[in-house]
């Protein structure tokens, strides 16, 4: 299963076919935010840009874990030229309220935003409702990027060319076995299902950048570019994570014959790069 980056937009830039993060173009001061930037393609897209110039805000919700990760960036980047920033800022994409705190954080710190990567994700688990009284899955997956995007859509227009990026999956071709547009988000332990949940939530991100695009350009603003990247088939840790709790899902061995994560056939930097290239 390869990568892809599904842009809206009309123009196409001219992007080499065996696309890599060693094409990435300077990034010098631009600025960006990547939630769930201590792990897994999250953890790479911020490295990658912060390699190439960019002040990168990992948004993180576990500080000893966010806190390994900044460390860590800024050692791998300690020796290239013209290397940008890391910064960690916590958030919990599920909850409303942690989300809003980030956004205003991050209006004090910049006075612009040049690259949103809606990144963090959860699969998997039982049935939980976060603080708002959301099922957990939707409510990070999407509901949180949602909001995330919102309270900062000011920022993004004050950049020059400004992208945001929300990290998908082919996942959401499963979701029509199960979406009702009347009834998105399972209310209870009966409606709920590990991976139909998920597939649900990835459609959401999907419709989300599609929507987005399209009142960007009956507003006419041009300058805010927005798409959906699915990273492939990854060796991450919530991949490996679905695979842990999902073993005995027909559903998901269906989708991933292989074994779910334990069996990666893409690796995390070469996913990461469909997110990172959208921001040339």
């Amino acid at each position: 299963m390869g990568g892809k980056a599904s842009k809206t937009t009309t123009s196409e830039p001219d992007v080499p076919k065996n696309w890599n993060t060693t094409h990435i173009p300077s990034q010098k001061d631009k600025i960006a935010i990547v939630t769930g930037g201590n792990s897994g393609i999250g953890f790479i897209a911020a490295l990658e840009l912060a390699r190439n110039g960019a002040h990168v805000v990992l948004a993180c919700r576990n500080r000893e874990r966010g806190l390994k990760a900044e460390a860590d960036i800024r050692e791998l980047i300690r020796s290239v030229p013209g290397h940008g920033t890391v910064k960690l800022v916590l958030v919990d994409i599920g909850d409303l309220s942690s989300v809003h705190k980030f956004c205003e954080t991050f209006k004090k710190m910049h006075p612009r935003l040049d690259l949103l990567v809606n990144n963090a994700g959860v699969v998997g688990g039982t049935y939980t409702k976060t603080v708002d009284g959301y099922e957990l899955q939707f409510a990070t997956n999407y509901l949180g990027h949602f909001a995330l995007t919102a309270q900062l859509f000011d920022q993004l227009k004050k950049s020059e060319s400004s992208r945001v990026v929300t990290v998908s999956s082919l996942l959401h071709r499963h979701a029509y076995f199960f979406f009702n547009e009347d009834k998105i988000m399972a209310n209870n332990e009966e409606e709920y299902g590990q991976i139909t949940t998920y597939c649900v939530s990835k459609l959401c991100n999907l419709l989300f950048t599609l929507e987005l695009d399209r009142r960007l350009k009956a507003a006419g603003i041009n300058n805010i570019t927005t798409a959906a990247a699915h990273p492939g088939y990854c060796d991450t840790k919530i991949m490996k994570k679905g695979a842990d709790t999902n073993r005995d899902s027909w559903l998901w061995w269906l989708v991933f014959p292989h074994g779910g994560g334990r069996a990666a056939t893409k690796c995390g930097e070469g996913s990461a790069a469909n997110s990172v290239c959208c921001h040339g």
